[in-house]
């Protein structure tokens, strides 16, 4: 099992019984307003992916506990780990502002970059988020622009 530490946190493997902190803070529209995980609506849509996805991926998904309280208050994770791997990470609203996903994310880039065959690592935000985009610039990352969002129903692209 990998596992790391920081000065306040320990980053780890999702656990079976991170279950409901994790399902609280992924059912919270605060949290995943601009994640992937919006699609999960239900308790039964949350299962599901904790089972399939979050605890199945022990070296790509890592919950980031408070070394003081040991509560999760996070998770951090990979998506690809050939060429380039995408971010996505989520704090709890309980945590947000305590510096935890710069903290983590310095560990867990380096970890990224040394253990599997990226040539990049990428992550994205909304615009209307811009604190998300300051974590990234505090992670080293550089700004490379505005991806542009298309919708299939209107078949109109934008201007």
């Amino acid at each position: 099992m990998v596992q790391f530490e920081t000065k306040r946190l320990v980053l780890r493997p999702i656990q079976a019984d991170d279950h409901d902190a994790l399902q609280t803070m992924l059912l919270d529209p605060r949290v995943v307003a601009y994640l992937r995980y919006q699609t999960l609506k239900t308790a039964a849509d949350f299962d599901a992916a904790f089972t399939t996805h979050f605890l199945a991926n022990p070296a790509t998904v890592f919950g980031l506990e408070t070394k003081y309280d040991h509560q999760l208050v996070g998770f951090f994770e990979f998506h690809g780990t050939t060429g380039t791997s995408e971010l996505t990470y989520a704090l709890s609203p309980n945590a947000w502002g305590h510096g935890y996903v710069v903290e983590a994310g310095n560990r867990l880039i380096d970890y990224g970059f040394e253990n599997f065959a990226l040539d990049r690592i990428e992550a994205h935000y909304a615009s209307v988020n811009p604190r998300s985009g300051r974590v990234m610039a505090k992670l080293g990352m550089h700004d490379e622009g505005e991806l542009m969002t298309f919708e299939l129903d209107s078949g109109k692209r934008p201007t």
